[in-house]
C-alpha cells in the first residue's frame, strides 16, 4: 500500500450533465460546491437516493469520531489505490483533526504503526476486511472490547462501504477535486 497514485487511464465514464444532475438532486443543487463523487452519483438516477443515503448515514451517524472515519476512508484508498478518494479525504482528515504523520503513516506498505492505537486498530481492520474478506478472532475482539457491538458493526459497514465506494470511483474514475472546493469539509455533504 501507499499514497494512491493518479489515473493513467484514458477512458473515464463522464460526469453527468448539469442539467441532468439538477434534476436527480433537486433543489438543494448548487454546482460550485457539490463534490464530483455526488455529481457521478446523480448519474446513477434511480440507484442515487440508495447512495446518497448511505453517504448521509455514514457521515451523520451517532458515536462515530471523524477521525476514526477518516481513519477508515484512507485506508481503503490506500489499499485499493484509489485517487480521487485519498486527495479529497487527506485534506478531510486533516480538517477532522488528523495529523499529516496520521494521514501518511496510513498510507504505510505493510501494517500501520506508530500512531494512536485506535486509528492502527481500525487500519487494521481495514487491511484485513480489504484483503481477506474478514476479519481475525483478535482483530474483532479488540474492536468489541474497544467500542462496544453496536460501534464496530458500525465500523466494519463503513469499511464495507468505503471500500465499495473506491470501487465505484476507481471503475468511473471520477474527476479530482480542487482543495478549494474541499475547503474546511470533514464531509462530503458539507
Amino acid at each position: 500500500m501507499a499514497k494512491p497514485t493518479a489515473y493513467t487511464t484514458k477512458v473515464a465514464v463522464p460526469l453527468p450533465d448539469e442539467a441532468d444532475i439538477a434534476k436527480v438532486v433537486g433543489d438543494g443543487y448548487d454546482p460550485e460546491s457539490t463534490l464530483n463523487v455526488l455529481k457521478m452519483f446523480a448519474g446513477t438516477e434511480d440507484i442515487y437516493p440508495a447512495l446518497i443515503g448511505m453517504v448521509q448515514a455514514i457521515f451523520g451517524t451517532s458515536g462515530i469520531d471523524a477521525k476514526h472515519r477518516e481513519v477508515i476512508i484512507l485506508r481503503a484508498a490506500s489499499a485499493l489505490n484509489c485517487p480521487y478518494e485519498w486527495q479529497a479525504n487527506a485534506q478531510m482528515a486533516e480538517n477532522a483533526g488528523l495529523t499529516i504523520a496520521d494521514i501518511d503513516a496510513l498510507a504505510a506498505n505493510g501494517p500501520v504503526e506508530g500512531i494512536d492505537t485506535q486509528y492502527v486498530l481500525l487500519a487494521t481492520a481495514t487491511d484485513e476486511l480489504l484483503k481477506t474478506g474478514t476479519l481475525t478472532d483478535p482483530t474483532l475482539q479488540s474492536l468489541l472490547e474497544t467500542y462496544g457491538a453496536v460501534v464496530t458493526r458500525k465500523y466494519i459497514a463503513m469499511i464495507g462501504w468505503f471500500s465499495m465506494l473506491s470501487l465505484i470511483l476507481n471503475g468511473t474514475r471520477v474527476p479530482m477535486e480542487t482543495t478549494d472546493k474541499i475547503g474546511s469539509r470533514t464531509s462530503p455533504l458539507a
